[in-house]
């Protein structure tokens, strides 16, 4: 167990993703860890948890990260055997070592989130995906500073009225039907209704 350490919107369609030859299963994911501890990122995490996920949250912010952690213990939604799963960090080499998903969920700049998946692309252990919770900046754009794009991909929690929040997964071109499969049994363990779309370019006319 880790200890606790202390723009302009892409455009999406409808999409089949790149085809590659299967190394893992859908089901190998055990370990999910959540990089920012604010509104986004601590609802990421409840729903791992609750989901039966080991979930490493990790914020550079200590205040931040004591408050995420007691919204989730006041969640009624996660017993104390879900809240057993979370470690809390406050290193992100440290919080990515271990997960088989990294979701980022910082502040909404490209800059700064292009330098998380530079992090994590250094420090993840290998066939870890990378995901961007991000709701208008480009997934492309951030795998393309890794050396692992097929293993890139958008989660995005949506709402969907009169249902549990959907989720979306954001596929680059490069994205591989082996990560949408390990990212689309991560949605039905959370219960959400899943939507795969295709991210386009910017320059595409609208």
């Amino acid at each position: 167990m880790i200890p606790a350490f202390h723009g302009i919107s892409a455009p999406t369609t409808r999409m089949t993703p790149q085809r590659m030859t299967s190394t893992h299963t859908a089901s190998d994911i055990q370990t999910i860890a959540v990089i920012g501890a604010g509104d986004q990122g601590r609802e990421v995490a409840c729903a791992a948890l609750v989901a039966g996920y080991r979930t490493i949250l990790e914020d550079v912010s200590e205040s931040r990260l004591e408050r995420a952690a007691a919204w989730i213990a006041d969640n009624a939604n996660v017993g104390a055997e879900a809240r057993s799963r979370l470690v809390l960090a406050s290193k992100i080499e440290e919080a990515v070592r271990e997960a088989d998903l990294i979701v980022e969920a910082v502040a909404e700049e490209m800059e700064m989130k292009i330098e998380m998946f530079t992090i994590f692309d250094k420090f993840a252990k290998p066939n870890a995906i990378f995901a961007s919770s991000s709701p208008s900046l480009s997934i492309a754009e951030l795998a393309a500073v890794t050396f692992c794009p097929e293993r890139c991909i958008g989660l995005r929690f949506l709402p969907s009225p009169g249902k549990e929040n959907a989720l979306e997964l954001v596929c680059t071109p490069k994205t591989s039907e082996e990560t949408v499969a390990r990212c689309r049994e991560v949605g039905r363990r959370t219960g959400k209704e899943i939507m795969v779309v295709a991210e386009r370019e910017f320059t595409e006319s609208r």
